[in-house]
């Protein structure tokens, strides 16, 4: 059967289900993104075979703000929950919980009642930028960062060279906590005195399942948040010092797989069960895509896109300054990521289509763009939110460059889906660059994935390779897969990785020449854009990659 489509979702975020994928024994994940929240249904043969998807908007304010309401964040988790189980009644207790969020979003609640003091602040909030820069200008960091620099270049440690090139920015949870107690003297008196207590987006869900019972968060959404230490596996008591952020309000860390404890059926719409798993979104896709040895890489497209590479059981450096991530930890051994971002697809897609009215609707931009054989010189930054990897610029914005009378709307519509396939390749040269290695393929998943002509563009931009995941919700699947493990489903990832996965793949060599020549003007846009938003007059790694 087809599941119904809320009204107003992307019209990417479609699933399909049918009753030989049905299995009596079944893990839920709940998995919590920027746009919307589902409440999946996987079977033992790993495949998800029922969801139901509720959409998530943020809430109004100023220029740069990202923010949720918390517990409008609970009560949609609940209705998505409620409705898996309305849309297929002969769903019984699932064996057990995955949760996997957006990364690095987070809120501050009162530990004697649970009511929340600040809004879900999302690690798309770009508000903190002055905070950050104050943060990389700070005098005892720059002296860290030095003799990190120096020590790290006599050693070879990859922590301390990895600590002489870290750049604060708006993703990292340090930068928007720092800002939020600088402006709210209060909450930070209140964080001091032991009354508030700190949960990314995964610790304040399994708060609300449990009941109130459980305050932990995983290593992989506690390495996102910049407050971590990768290497070390333990919160960063020197940033938390330097930075005026009380360590105590932080909560205790655990390996992606653990126990987690029970959701109380009382406040989880009837649901008891163990919590498995806990992992952020991105880490969760790596695993669903099976990517579990060193060098493979995944994309996922969602509201954002996130290209990440498997760097195996050591942290790995790069130059230009990219932090190692945990992608996950199980019974202790660590692996590690390292990870590019493009901060706006999905959400940029639907802004161009419902928001200014270039299109009517997705559907209409993606015919658009396919009628066009080339943009015609035009050229679209897809950055709305700002541009990261390798540039790291908060403040730039999108811009469109090229444009003549003679230009037309599919061809616009067609340098947009190429610009974001410019971004991914700059990515991916950058990563190839800092580690030394070959990317062979490309497995993608997401929303946006169902997008034809990007997966064609993509492909040919990168000149390698892309291979669509048969299941979009990757982040669902693989963080059930995790939990699968921890209630002993499978024995090990070995008997995952020999559970087929039906890709699609694309390959569009006739195009790569074409990419190869429009590579050098799109990058000269970057830098142009880069001057114009008030970076330096050299754009960083301009000439690099």
């Amino acid at each position: 059967m087809t599941i119904a489509r809320p009204a107003g979702l992307c019209y990417y975020c479609r699933m399909d289900s049918t009753d030989s994928r049905r299995d009596s024994r079944w893990i839920l994940t709940i998995d919590a993104g920027g746009s919307g929240i589902r409440a999946t249904a996987v079977n033992t043969d790993g495949q998800a075979f029922a969801m139901f998807r509720r959409k998530l908007s943020p809430l109004p304010g100023p220029d740069g703000a990202v923010e949720f309401d918390p517990e409008t964040v609970w009560t949609i988790v609940l209705e998505a929950t409620k409705g898996l189980f309305l849309e297929h009644p002969d769903l019984k207790q699932p064996d057990a919980v995955a949760v996997t969020v957006q990364r690095a979003t987070f809120c501050l609640w009162e530990e004697g009642t649970g009511k929340p003091v600040t809004k879900l602040i999302s690690w798309s909030d770009v508000r903190s930028m002055e905070t950050a820069a104050g943060m990389n200008r700070s005098l005892v960091w720059r002296i860290i960062r030095l003799a990190a620099g120096i020590a790290g270049r006599i050693s070879g440690n990859a922590f301390l060279r990895a600590a002489s090139m870290l750049r604060f920015t708006t993703v990292h949870v340090s930068c928007r906590l720092k800002a939020l107690l600088d402006r709210n003297p209060a909450i930070r008196e209140a964080c001091r005195d032991g009354s508030l207590r700190f949960g990314t987006l995964d610790t304040w869900l399994l708060y609300r399942m449990s009941g109130g019972r459980q305050w932990i968060t995983d290593t992989s959404n506690a390495a996102a948040t910049g407050l971590y230490n990768p290497f070390k596996l333990k919160w960063n008591r020197l940033f938390c010092r330097l930075f005026n952020i009380p360590v105590s309000i932080l909560p205790p860390v655990r390996d992606s797989i653990d126990d987690f404890g029970t959701t109380d059926p009382e406040v989880f719409a009837g649901v008891e069960a163990p919590v498995k798993a806990l992992v952020g979104d991105q880490m969760a896709a790596l695993f669903g895509h099976r990517c579990f040895d060193p060098g493979e890489v995944k994309v996922s497209k969602g509201s954002g896109s996130f290209v990440t590479i498997n760097v195996g059981s050591r942290p790995r450096f790069s130059p230009r300054g990219l932090f190692p991530l945990i992608a996950w930890s199980i019974q202790g051994k660590v692996t590690y990521m390292l990870e590019g971002q493009v901060a706006s697809v999905g959400t940029l897609i639907n802004w161009l289509s419902s928001e200014i009215g270039f299109a009517d609707s997705p559907e209409e931009l993606d015919a658009l763009a396919e009628e066009a054989a080339d943009s015609g010189g035009v050229i679209f930054l897809p950055t709305p939110l700002g541009i990261r990897f390798p540039y790291f610029r908060s403040g730039m914005r999108c811009a469109v460059f090229g444009l003549g009378l003679g230009t037309k709307r599919s061809q616009i519509a067609r340098a947009m889906y190429e610009g974001i396939a410019f971004r991914v390749r700059e990515i991916i040269q950058g990563i190839e660059k800092d580690l030394g290695v070959e990317v062979k393929q490309l497995k993608v998943d997401g929303g946006v994935s169902r997008s034809t002509i990007l997966m064609r563009l993509l492909s040919a931009s990168c000149g390698i390779p892309v291979l669509r995941s048969p299941e979009q919700e990757l982040s669902s699947v693989g963080a059930a897969c995790m939990a699968g493990l921890g209630a002993l489903w499978w024995s090990s990832e070995d008997e995952l990785r020999d559970i087929p996965l039906q890709y699609e793949v694309f390959s569009n060599p006739r195009e790569e020449e074409l990419f190869d020549r429009e590579y050098p003007r799109w990058r000269l846009a970057v830098h142009l854009a880069h001057r114009y938003s008030g970076g330096s007059r050299r754009c960083p790694n301009f000439t690099d990659t």
